[in-house]
């Protein structure tokens, strides 16, 4: 009896320590990619939706009031697939009516960038004149790292399955217009949708990087936001709250336009009215030239496999309906 009293106390002592060390590791973890000033995420991930609104109530706002009248520099990081075309057919428009610059980058490469590459991407939008927009597909970048003054977030996403069909065709044939080099082999365009969920295939992988897009977009330019993960959702979710004036969402993209008009109407005064009148024109060019609808297994299959950006995408589908219920916008 006692030699097993002797060894359990060291085997108990360990337990404790190593405990210790792997709490102080996690919250350091996460403190590296949020600042000091954010509580650690909740360990119980799934919450009902009730649950939420009690927990966060008005704290998902950047700013309570929702007025960013005074706003000079916008930066939408927008996510591929989730009607970003649109929206700059739309800001062209707008330009020069609402009397600002809106900037378009034509790089769709590395949306996650090395640090120099990074200081030299935050140092050509700080030094952007104003009022302007600026667009690009990139993950979330904190300025301040840098020394610099963060510009107010826009954006706008879609359901995550729908974005993942979509995109998965768009590589393969492009747009009805034309406007799209196929990136994909004779071999590739042969496989449908229903082909690569149920195969498993690299576009499709359970726990490949196209499983979590919407979720780096929000997350950012951290090692946390690199691999799929729950605290990468938690880092996303945080980020949309302190600085992203909209994030709306396409399926209601008609309310959107109109958020944006009372949000920031220095930029998107007569943005609904001017849509109107012009998406005719457009709606139909945007569409995907080619696009086979998956059967009901591939679809449930693969909204396990988006679970981690239909949490984010919840978060923000629930956040918009408040902010328009706020300001009083109907559909």
């Amino acid at each position: 009896m006692k030699t097993a009293a002797t060894v359990s106390v060291p085997l108990l002592a360990i337990c404790f320590f190593a405990g210790m060390w792997t709490t102080g590791v996690y919250y350091n973890y996460y403190k590296e990619a949020v600042s000091e000033g954010i509580p650690e995420p909740q360990r119980k991930w799934r919450h009902s939706k009730a649950q939420t609104r009690l927990q966060e109530g008005l704290d998902v706002w950047a700013r309570r009031n929702h007025s960013y009248h005074d706003v000079t520099k916008v930066l939408y990081n927008r996510v591929p697939k989730c009607g970003s075309n649109t929206m700059k057919v739309l800001l062209r428009e707008l330009q020069n009516r609402n009397r600002f610059q809106f900037f378009e980058d034509k790089d769709y490469g590395l949306k996650a960038l090395p640090n120099k590459l990074l200081r030299k991407f935050v140092q050509m939008v700080d030094q952007l004149p104003r009022p302007s927009i600026y667009e690009k597909h990139i993950y979330y970048v904190d300025f301040k790292k840098f020394g610099k003054q963060q510009p107010t977030y826009m954006n706008l996403v879609r359901d995550p399955l729908e974005r993942r069909i979509s995109g998965y065709y768009y590589m393969r044939f492009g747009r009805i217009d034309g406007n799209q080099k196929q990136k994909r082999t004779e071999e590739e365009k042969a496989q449908t949708f229903d082909d690569c969920v149920l195969n498993n295939l690299w576009e499709c992988d359970e726990f490949g990087p196209k499983t979590f897009t919407m979720t780096q977009f929000f997350c950012g330019q951290e090692s946390i936001c690199m691999e799929p993960s729950q605290m990468a959702v938690e880092v996303a979710k945080e980020n949309i709250r302190r600085h992203y004036a909209v994030v709306g969402v396409l399926e209601e993209f008609s309310s959107f336009l109109k958020v944006l008009e009372v949000v920031m109407p220095q930029f998107f005064r007569g943005a609904h009215d001017t849509w109107r009148k012009i998406e005719w024109k457009q709606m139909e060019h945007q569409k995907t030239a080619i696009k086979i609808p998956p059967s009901n297994e591939s679809r449930e299959i693969m909204r396990e496999r988006l679970h981690l950006d239909y949490q984010v995408y919840d978060f923000i589908k629930e956040r918009f309906h408040m902010q328009k219920s706020q300001l009083g916008i109907k559909d």
